[in-house]
C-alpha cells in the first residue's frame, strides 16, 4: 500500500478494497490456466489472451500501490476491463458473447472508488463499447463462430466474472464496515471531549437549530440539555442580542469562516448561582464551520456549525458596578431630598 494511504484509515480501507479483488481474481485466473491447458491441450491465441488478461488487474493494483493515485487507478482498471471485454466479445459473437457480462461489472467496479468522475467514465466506456458491438454486428463485420469452439472459455469467463463480482461485493462490505467504525470512533472522541471540558460545546444545523449540546450546558443555563435542542437555546437568548447570535452562526455556516458573538442568555432559577445573580448571564460564543466529510453537499444552507460557549464574567461585573454606583448615588441624594 502506498505510504500516502497509510496515514488515513479510510483511504487505506479504499486502497485495500481496490487491491484485494484484483489480486485474488488475477491469481485465481492465472493459477487455473495450467489446469486448462492440461485438459484442453495447446491453447489458441484467443484463449491465451483470455487467460493472460487477468494480469491486467494485477498491474492496476501495482500501479495504485506505487503511485497512490486512487482515481487514476480506477479509470485505468475500468478501461482495461472494458477494452478486453470488447475485444473478446467482438471475437466471440458480439453482444451475445459471454464476455458481455463484463460490461455490467465495470460500472460496479468504478462505484467502489467513490468518485463520480470514475463512475461516469466507466459508464461512457461501457455504453460506447456496447454501441460499437451493435454497429459492427449490424453491418456484419463480426466473425461468425460456432458456439462449441468457446464452450470451455465461456464457462471460465463467466465463472471468473462471478468470482470477481463476489470479491467486489466483499470489498464493498469491508469498506462500509471500515467507514462505520471510523465514524463511531470519531463520535466517541467527540463525546469524550465534550464531557471532559467545562465549556459548553454545541452543534448547530444549517438552520441554526441545536443538534447537540454538551453536559456542561446544564450548569450554564440551569436547564436540561434536551431543553436546548432545536430552538431551545435561541429562546433563551435576550431578544436584543438574538441578531448577533444568529449572525455569528450564519456567517460561520454560509461563509465557512470563524465568527464570534457576545450575548445575554436566560439562566433558570434552579442554577447554583448566588441569590443576587441576574436572570440573564453574559455568554461569549466562538463558532466555526464543521469540515467533516460527512457533511456532503453544502447547498444553500451552508455547513453545520460547532460553537464553544463560556460565561463571560466581565460584562456582568460591569453591570453590577454600575448598579452599585447608582445605588450609592441615590443614597447620597436622599439627605438632600429630605432637606429640600
Amino acid at each position: 500500500m502506498h505510504p500516502s494511504a497509510q496515514q488515513d484509515a479510510l483511504a487505506a480501507a479504499r486502497h485495500r478494497a481496490f487491491i484485494a479483488p484484483r489480486l485474488i481474481g488475477g491469481i485465481i485466473a492465472l493459477g487455473a490456466f495450467p489446469f486448462y491447458m492440461v485438459g484442453r491441450g495447446a491453447a489458441s491465441s484467443a484463449e491465451l489472451i483470455v487467460f493472460v488478461w487477468p494480469a491486467v488487474p494485477i498491474v492496476s493494483a501495482y500501479y495504485l500501490s506505487r503511485t497512490g493515485d486512487y482515481e487514476s487507478a480506477n479509470v485505468f482498471s475500468t478501461a482495461a476491463g472494458t477494452g478486453f471485454a470488447l475485444l473478446v466479445a467482438a471475437w466471440t459473437g458480439g453482444v451475445g458473447s459471454f464476455a458481455a457480462i463484463w460490461f455490467a461489472v465495470a460500472p460496479l467496479e468504478a462505484a467502489l472508488s467513490g468518485s463520480r468522475r470514475a463512475v461516469i467514465t466507466a459508464s461512457v466506456m461501457v455504453l460506447a463499447a456496447a454501441a460499437g458491438l451493435v454497429s459492427l454486428g449490424a453491418v456484419h463485420l463480426l466473425p461468425v463462430i460456432s458456439g462449441r469452439e468457446w464452450v470451455a472459455v465461456a464457462a471460465f469467463g463467466i465463472a471468473f466474472a462471478v468470482i470477481y463480482a463476489v470479491a467486489l461485493a466483499l470489498s464493498a462490505e469491508a469498506l462500509t464496515r471500515a467507514g462505520s467504525s471510523l465514524r463511531e470512533a470519531e463520535a466517541d472522541r467527540y463525546r469524550l471531549f465534550a464531557h471532559a471540558t467545562s465549556d459548553v460545546i454545541t452543534r448547530h444545523g444549517r438552520d441554526g437549530d441545536v443538534l447537540f449540546a454538551s453536559p456542561a450546558a446544564e450548569s450554564l443555563f440551569g436547564a436540561p440539555v434536551a431543553a436546548l435542542h432545536g430552538r431551545g437555546l435561541l429562546q433563551r437568548v435576550h431578544v436584543a442580542d438574538r441578531p448577533a447570535y444568529l449572525m455569528a452562526l450564519g456567517d460561520a455556516a454560509a461563509l465557512s469562516q470563524r465568527s464570534a458573538a457576545r450575548f445575554r442568555a436566560r439562566r433558570d432559577d434552579g442554577s447554583d448561582e448566588a441569590r443576587d445573580a441576574p436572570p440573564f448571564v453574559w455568554i461569549e460564543m466562538q463558532c466555526r464551520p464543521l469540515t467533516s466529510a460527512a457533511q456532503g453537499s453544502r447547498g444553500q444552507g451552508g455547513r453545520e456549525v460547532v460553537a464553544l460557549l463560556r460565561e463571560l464574567r466581565q460584562p456582568r461585573n460591569e453591570e453590577q458596578r454600575v448598579e452599585h454606583i447608582a445605588a450609592e448615588f441615590e443614597q447620597a441624594a436622599m439627605p438632600m431630598r429630605k432637606s429640600a
